[in-house]
């Protein structure tokens, strides 16, 4: 099975002088499930914001798909979703409006049959025309991990993913 992300010898070191990584060397291969565990400030969401373009990091290289992130970055970024750790969403507008608007992000077509699967997948179907700001908290989470799947994605990354979630959900 060959590997889908490649990590070599990354560091990253705020402007705090804190450093989350120290050359961490890593390899997942395509189709595994891999968990990052450790104490607050381990470098977990630091690890997945980097690997993910949304933070810079100071030394070593990633590549996605054998793509590098720098150099590719659009096609590193369209291979990858992400369920961020915090509720982070539009308040105003529908659930369908949301996640096929986060579709869109990535430059993919309406495809309303996959988005309606997506959705009854997860167990928002009913809520497809309800505001954001109407839903639970476990709902949000549940359009959070719609959204990351949106664009069928390769690779998806959950940052704390039984953080706002319900039972049925977990």
């Amino acid at each position: 099975m060959s590997e889908i992300i490649k990590i070599n010898k990354l560091s990253k070191i705020y402007k705090n002088k804190f450093q989350a990584l120290d050359e961490l060397s890593l390899n997942i291969k395509q189709g595994e499930i891999f968990a990052l565990l450790g104490p607050n400030g381990a470098g977990k969401s630091t690890l997945i914001n980097t690997i993910c373009g949304i933070l810079n990091f100071d030394k070593g290289s990633i590549k996605v798909n054998d793509f590098d992130i720098i150099k590719q970055y659009r096609l590193t970024r369209s291979l990858i979703g992400i369920v961020p750790q915090e509720l982070n969403l539009e308040a105003f507008e529908t659930v369908w409006d949301n996640v096929n608007y986060s579709r869109g992000l990535y430059g993919k077509s309406n495809d309303y049959e996959y988005i309606e699967n997506l959705l009854k997948e997860l167990s928002l179907w009913e809520k497809k025309d309800n505001k954001l700001r109407e839903l639970s908290g476990g709902m949000k989470k549940r359009v959070l991990i719609a959204k990351a799947l949106s664009h069928q994605p390769k690779i998806l990354f959950l940052d704390e993913p039984t953080a706002s979630v319900d039972v049925e959900l977990r």
